[in-house]
């Protein structure tokens, strides 16, 4: 018989108990802290023995979950021995991105039905002579990928409009940069990047701000090479920018010292996302030309 690690805060232990009870109910065995360690037992040593000795993982998400550092850690060390994960979503939370691409089984307004669910699909990946669930598996990452970041930004506000724009700038700048790098585990996101002459230099950067996932022009970083160490260049650029937002929201002189972001949404239409487009192959041009880029 299958036994199942649940993974928790503290916080939850009424969502904790109840998925516990279900569980063994529908013939299930569970480890879970409170039931499983033992009065003056090494407490990490004994988390770290449940899970090498169970057979898959649920984590209990919530706020106090998500922000958890043990619960992540627990996580991952499941993942490393290649364990099957599964999340019992309890709040109305954003999902952290390295369970984001894990179908969650949702108990916040129907447990009983999310229960079915999460008790069907750790029976379907525990099947006799199977003891991994490799789509689970090769999906779980702390750290952005395209795999995970899209779908990560697509529960923003405004995501699907926010995820379509993300998408398209990402696969049109491996066309036209050097590098497109993913990297932020606290504030996802890609940066396209240029080769100077040996030296790689970011030029935009696409964000998953919570509130306002954006596009970022590197005029600061922009400020060490030329033309851009020169204000009015700079200057030029931020008004070209100011084109494309309404007029309430335009930056500030100030910002040619900065990192101007775009909200994704304003580049919704496809005018200005080409517009967009128009700006960040102009300075990739200027920089090369004055680099004497070959």
């Amino acid at each position: 018989m299958p036994k199942v690690f649940i993974s928790h805060s503290n916080q939850d232990s009424d969502e904790t108990l109840f998925i516990a009870d279900s569980l063994k109910r529908a013939g299930i065995n569970v480890w879970v802290d409170f039931e499983n360690i033992r009065g003056g037992a090494d407490w990490l040593c004994e988390i770290q023995a449940g899970i090498q000795r169970c057979d898959a993982m649920v984590i209990v998400l919530s706020k106090a979950s998500a922000s958890s550092v043990w619960v992540e850690r627990e996580c991952l060390y499941a993942w490393q021995l290649r364990k099957p994960v599964f999340t019992a979503l309890v709040a109305d939370i954003l999902i952290p991105l390295h369970l984001i691409n894990i179908q969650y089984c949702d108990l916040r307004h129907k447990p009983a039905a999310g229960m079915a669910k999460l008790v069907d699909s750790i029976r379907s990946a525990l099947q006799p002579d199977q003891d991994t669930n490799p789509q689970a598996i090769s999906t779980i990452s702390r750290n952005p990928v395209e795999a995970n970041f899209f779908p990560f930004v697509e529960q923003l506000p405004a995501g699907d409009i926010a995820s379509l724009v993300a998408r398209d700038l990402f696969h049109w700048a491996r066309g036209v940069a050097d590098e497109v790098a993913f990297g932020g585990a606290t504030t996802p996101g890609f940066h396209a990047r240029v080769d100077l002459n040996g030296k790689l230099v970011t030029i935009f950067s696409v964000r998953a701000y919570r509130r306002k996932p954006s596009a970022q022009i590197s005029l600061d970083r922009l400020a060490a090479h030329k033309p851009f160490d020169r204000k009015r260049v700079r200057a030029a650029t931020l008004r070209q920018l100011n084109h494309l937002l309404p007029k309430k929201q335009r930056f500030k002189a100030e910002k040619t010292k900065g990192r101007p972001s775009l909200a994704l949404v304003h580049l919704s239409s496809a005018e200005k996302l080409e517009a967009f487009k128009s700006i960040v192959l102009e300075i990739i041009g200027e920089l090369r030309a004055a680099e004497g880029y070959r």
